[in-house]
């Protein structure tokens, strides 16, 4: 089954070893404003992206997600230029962030005055996955949705409920964020809606160390974001690896998707840089390689669930492959 990337189709099968939630780029709303903040040029931001999907590739990886939605700093351009000097596959994603993040002043405008409003956000999912972005031509792979801190807002299910119909419409797999909370509430309100559990990822789960939370995410036949490895600042890597085995043994390897969260280049002055250097200094891009598979090897988890979950896991995900769960959940 082809799969829409920054460069073209690719069938799944030749997506190989794959990072499932990472970033080449981020500029939260209003960065712009900041007009004191440093900037990079698109040649700058090339050359940091080129340099960190080299490691990448040396390490065997030949696909990454970069699941930045719409309204905070996607940048299909770059993602093009990179994935085509670097002969690396990018699959990114259409989609809105959450109300405390996201480009909301836009969008709750629009909601509040235009009354075809949710339809027309779905209409505009659906023909970023089955056009292209803008006159680009390059077409979507993903649609990204999140949610913040409880409770779900208004503001959120109205993007779910267009993110559903674009995923209804086209076939496109859902990939979310949650602040390690609400997964489960995301995923009730994502199969209500008619999206079939295993066409959906649950992301940054592992910033929640609580066990029930994630067999209630992976039994409701979802995968589950293990993907913020590196951001020991949220949750130590050790606290995460634990988790992750005790999934492993219940043999729920096969829902779990792997990554960082990485970002590698900023729009604005974000983040002090302290913290830039806490994120990036140690190369969290590559930290699953080096210091994480080498924690699960110790804990008994063999190189072929390793593997598994890199490669087969995100196949799966994008050829729409029924996986794990209960039986109560729509199928597509």
């Amino acid at each position: 089954m082809p799969i829409n990337t920054a460069t073209g189709p690719v069938d799944a099968d030749r997506l190989g070893k794959t990072l499932m939630h990472e970033h080449l780029v981020i500029g939260f709303p209003g960065w712009d404003s900041d007009t004191s903040a440093p900037s990079q040029s698109f040649r700058e931001m090339t050359a940091v992206c080129l340099d960190r999907i080299g490691e990448l590739k040396a390490a065997g990886f030949a696909t990454l997600l970069d699941p930045c939605p719409n309204d905070i700093g996607r940048d299909v351009a770059l993602m093009a230029e990179v994935a085509s000097r670097a002969g690396f596959n990018i699959v990114f994603a259409t989609g809105l962030y959450h109300h405390h993040l996201g480009g909301t002043a836009y969008w709750s405008h629009k909601f509040q005055y235009d009354p075809d409003a949710e339809k027309k956000l779905a209409d505009l999912f659906i023909k970023e996955l089955t056009e292209g972005v803008g006159d680009t031509g390059i077409k979507a792979g993903v649609i990204k949705l999140a949610t913040a801190m409880p409770p779900f807002t208004e503001y959120e299910k109205t993007i779910f409920r267009a993110g559903a119909k674009a995923a209804l419409a086209t076939g496109a797999p859902i990939t979310t964020h949650t602040d390690a909370i609400m997964g489960d509430e995301q995923l009730a309100f994502l199969t209500s809606l008619g999206v079939p559990a295993h066409r959906i990822v649950i992301g940054h789960s592992c910033g929640n160390p609580d066990h029930d939370y994630h067999m209630k995410i992976v039994d409701g036949g979802a995968y589950i974001g293990f993907d913020r490895f590196g951001l020991e600042i949220i949750q130590p890597d050790n606290v995460r690896v634990a988790s992750l085995v005790k999934l492993l043994k219940k043999g729920r390897g096969p829902q779990v998707m792997i990554s960082h969260d990485s970002v590698w280049c900023w729009r604005g002055h974000m983040l002090p840089p302290a913290v830039l250097q806490m994120i990036e200094g140690g190369g969290q891009s590559m930290r699953f390689t080096r210091v994480i598979t080498p924690m699960l090897k110790e804990a008994g988890v063999t190189e072929v669930e390793i593997e598994a979950m890199l490669v087969e896991n995100p196949r799966r995900y994008f050829e729409g492959e029924r996986v794990g769960g209960s039986d109560n959940y729509r199928k597509s």
